[in-house]
């Protein structure tokens, strides 16, 4: 997870600016829906860079823990009961990598609750 890193541009944003970025965008999804009665998933359009760079670290993220777990299996290994813990463990430096960790986190976690039912 070390290896994601978002661009220089974003770093010094604050958690409040990236959120009121991502509810911006949550309400012009929500708006863009009910005026077409749902749809595909809405990518983030380029008027927000904030939510397309968070969408990139969510997918990088997401990519290399994929990529952990595919070479475990390639190698015959046993994905380490660690592995959760190691990533839960992981802290992001910039605010906007800690906001978009967390997407991916909840998303495992959600996961997990789901797979236990």
């Amino acid at each position: 997870m070390k290896t994601v890193k978002t661009l220089p541009e974003f770093a010094t944003l604050s958690e409040l600016e990236i959120n009121a970025a991502l509810d911006a965008y949550d309400d012009s999804v929500e708006e863009e829906h009910s005026s077409c009665g749902g749809g595909e998933e809405n990518e983030p359009t380029s008027e927000s860079p904030i939510v397309a760079e968070v969408f990139r670290l969510i997918r990088a993220y997401t990519d290399r823990m994929n990529a952990i777990i595919v070479e475990a299996k390639e190698q015959n290994k046993e994905i380490s009961d660690n592995f959760l813990a190691e990533l839960f463990s992981f802290e992001p430096e910039a605010p906007i990598e800690r906001i978009a960790f967390d997407f991916v986190t909840d998303a495992v976690l959600d996961e997990e609750d789901d797979d236990e039912k």
